[in-house]
């Protein structure tokens, strides 16, 4: 896969004397963003850890809470937020929402929004993100990620390395087992 050229990404200068933010610099530099070089196979579904991990009840990224006809959710052991849970289409491998049918849509959203509204029920966010990305993974998948009034971003995205797994400390095993199993009573 050919690397792009980065556009920039500027941010207010926290160096700014009167803290006003109007000076912008280029953060671009800082990173090195760049696709995958297997993103191409991935997208095909050649390699997907996604598929891979399917119909596992646990995994070094959660624990399932949810199975559905048309997807699955896994609370996270890292959670960015308390309640961050992952819902993944279960089917044949796709990386868009646009690549399923109609009744495929229905069912795959529908169930997000079963976990969505569990999920809120036991975490009461103020805010309840629902993120389609796949930049890393090219394989259908929402991130549910309860926005808490003490957030620290409150108000604002999600900060650069929220999904980044080694930001963030595991749960301990008892807390997760006892977060998933009230997550699980609450989708019956």
């Amino acid at each position: 896969m050919r690397r792009a050229t980065p556009q920039p990404r500027w941010r207010p200068d926290s160096a700014d004397a009167d803290g006003a933010g109007e000076r912008l610099v280029d953060v671009t530099a800082a990173h090195d963003w760049h696709w995958p070089e297997q993103f191409d196979a991935l997208r095909r579904g050649e390699g997907c850890p996604m598929c891979a991990s399917l119909g596992a009840t646990e995994s070094v990224h959660g624990v399932r809470v949810f199975e559905g006809r048309w997807s699955e959710a896994n609370l996270s052991r890292r959670p960015m937020r308390p309640g961050y849970t992952v819902v993944v289409w279960k089917g044949r491998h796709v990386a868009e929402p646009w690549e399923l049918s109609g009744e495929e849509a229905a069912g795959f959203w529908s169930e997000v929004a079963q976990v969505a509204r569990a999920v809120e029920e036991e975490y009461r966010p103020v805010k309840m993100n629902w993120l389609s990305l796949g930049n890393g993974v090219p394989h259908l998948h929402v991130h549910l990620v309860p926005r808490p009034l003490d957030d620290a971003r409150a108000g604002g995205p999600l900060e650069g390395d929220a999904f980044d797994a080694t930001a963030t400390a595991e749960l301990p095993q008892a807390q997760l087992a006892a977060e998933a199993a009230a997550l699980r009573a609450r989708l019956g």
